[in-house]
This record gives C-alpha cells, structure tokens and sequence, in this order.
C-alpha cells in the first residue's frame, strides 16, 4: 500500500507527534503512535487537508481505526472536493 498519499499523511502524522514518518504502518491507530491525542488529530487533519488543498468534516475523521483507513477517507474526499471544484 506504499503511494504518495500513505507518505504524506505519514510525514504529517510524524510532524504533528514527533515520531518518524518511516515509524507509522498503515495498520497502526492514533492510539498505536505516542502523542496523537485530540488536539494531534485535529492539527493532523488541518494539515492534510491544507496540503491537498481539500476541505473535510474533522468529524467524519474519529470514526477511522488505522492509518490505511484515513488515507482511503482521503483519497474519497479529494474526489468529492475535485467534483464540488474545490480541488
């Protein structure tokens, strides 16, 4: 599942808690990486979405369980946002 979606979100994760990028697996969950707590998730979300150039319900974002399953969520929503021309 390695693509250049994966490795962004997990430089992004990286960034926001401190650990390395090459550190975060797909299948981890935010309570797997030391420092993502809430205030993490919202800065990583905010992150992503300003570095897709996407808007997404933050909300929508705490019912994922693993790494794979956000960069799924992701990839939905720059389609959604590209089909709304807001990408």
């Amino acid at each position: 599942m390695a693509d250049d979606l994966l490795d962004a979100v997990k430089v992004v994760i990286g960034e926001e808690t401190g650990n390395a990028p090459e550190d975060i697996s797909p299948t981890m969950t935010a309570s797997d990486v030391p420092g993502w707590d809430s205030l993490a998730h919202a800065r990583i979300m905010l992150e992503i979405a300003a570095r897709l150039g996407i808007t997404i319900e933050i909300e929508k974002t705490y019912r994922l369980a693993t790494v794979a399953d956000l960069v799924v969520f992701l990839r939905a929503e720059v389609r959604a946002n590209a089909e709304l021309g807001r990408a």
